[in-house]
């Protein structure tokens, strides 16, 4: 998952920035207000594991972890699978409020013929994150270069995620939304708004719930589709030492 991917409500961070909210909510309203077509009913199955390389006591310079994120999506209209994910790389953290990971993704999605189509993607991402009182918050900024046989395309993505995570809590309500814009043209073709609940297992282990409306783009207008996205977060802990 994957996401996957909120360092703020695992961790207590205590810094306090202003989240970049007004994009996201001009975002939203625009996809909320945008006229229905034909929609979907889909799951969506997100694994992240983060292993550590290098570990500080708080998510701060010089950590280092290997983030890894499975992600299996099913849908209606593939009776059933539509797509698979595999992405892996390192998160690289260079302040108290800022990381970055950069990945290798591979992907598959099924095509209207019903086969397969690949594409391999390299993927830097900034991620923001910070504590205000008793809620959390990440801006996560992906930037995509996406390789397939017809081409290569630019995408970026903005995904800020809001969390009621007093510190120490065993239940996180949250909701996050995320919008798609492709930089080879097409401009703002998908936004992805979510809203769930997380139940944390322990300090390292959380599971979240979400229902999603993912809006998207295609030959007929905006498509506004129902999805149940199950995500479970694994951050391994370092090895004790003897």
């Amino acid at each position: 998952m994957a996401i996957s991917l909120i360092f703020g409500e695992l961790y207590g961070s205590t810094v306090k920035m202003k989240p970049p909210l007004p994009a996201t909510l001009l975002a939203l309203a625009m996809f909320l207000l945008a006229p229905r077509a034909r929609a979907d009913h889909e799951v969506w199955l997100w694994l992240e594991t983060r292993s550590p390389l290098l570990r500080t006591e708080t998510p701060r310079f010089p950590r280092i972890d290997l983030r890894t994120v499975t992600d299996m999506r099913m849908s209606g209209r593939a009776d059933g699978l539509q797509q698979a994910f595999f992405r892996a790389g390192p998160l690289f953290f260079l302040t108290d409020f800022l990381f970055v990971g950069v990945h290798g993704t591979v992907y598959a999605d099924r095509l209207a013929s019903g086969v397969f189509d690949q594409e391999s993607r390299f993927e830097l991402e900034p991620n923001l994150f910070g504590r205000f009182g008793d809620f959390t918050w990440n801006d996560r900024n992906r930037f995509e270069v996406r390789f397939r046989d017809s081409g290569t395309r630019t995408r970026y993505r903005n995904q800020f995620r809001l969390n009621y995570a007093p510190k120490n809590a065993t239940w996180i309500p949250f909701f996050w939304n995320e919008f798609l814009v492709d930089l080879a043209g097409e401009g703002l073709n998908q936004n992805r708004a979510q809203i769930g609940l997380g139940r944390m297992f322990s300090p390292s282990t959380r599971v979240d719930l979400g229902l999603m409306i993912r809006s998207r783009e295609d030959a007929t207008g905006w498509v506004h589709d129902r999805v149940i996205n199950l995500y479970l977060l694994l951050d391994i802990p370092p090895l004790s030492r003897p």
